[in-house]
This record gives structure tokens, sequence and C-alpha cells, in this order.
């Protein structure tokens, strides 16, 4: 069993986006899944372009949304959605309209 409480974990910075903060939950504790984390985006932030070849990327929106791009195509999450990235899409989000509450998942491709 793993019992992990949100409250008591700090946050980090985001790899591609430094100034972007999220709590990760865990890591390397499930087969495959490299990290879980909780990540709030504010209203007016935004994503910069990215693309990762190693994994997938599970997206689910706990409240708000924001307007993700994949492979050119404009995408929105709100509220109950859940948005899987695949590896070597690219992609961003250009604008957060709102406050924006994500659980993200990120899931090995079991590529070498």
């Amino acid at each position: 069993m793993k019992f992990l409480d949100l409250d008591k974990i700090p946050y980090e910075p985001v790899s591609h986006d430094p100034s972007l903060k999220k709590k990760v939950l865990a890591r390397g504790v499930l087969p495959n899944v490299g990290q879980i984390s909780h990540i709030v985006i504010r209203k007016g932030s935004s994503v910069s372009e990215h693309v990762h070849n190693e994994y997938y990327e599970v997206f689910y929106c706990i409240r708000g949304h924001a307007n993700f791009r994949v492979k050119g195509e404009d995408i929105t999450l709100k509220s109950g959605h859940l948005l899987i990235v695949e590896p070597d899409e690219i992609h961003s989000i250009p604008v957060v309209t709102e406050d924006t509450e994500l659980l993200y998942l990120h899931v090995s491709a079991g590529k070498k």
C-alpha cells in the first residue's frame, strides 16, 4: 500500500517551463508510470510547445479548463475530460482562461 498526502508534498518546477509548478505525488511506484502529479495552472499562464519521445502524458481535468494544442489541433480540456498525449506528439497549452487543476501521469512508452 502507498498513501500520499498532497498537503505534505512541496511544489517543484515543470522541466520545460520552470515558472510552472507541480506537486509530484509519486515517482516510480507503479510499473511504467514515471510519476503521478497534481498541477494547478493559473489563469493567463501558458505551456510552451514541446515533445516527449519516451512517454505518454495523461491529463485528467479536475476543475477549470485549458486550451491544449496537440499536433496542430486545438482541444479544450474541461472538468471531467481526459487527454492522452502520445510520444512524439508536439503539444502546448497556448492559453489558460481560468485556474485549472489537473491530475497528470507520465507513462513509459517502452521505447529503448
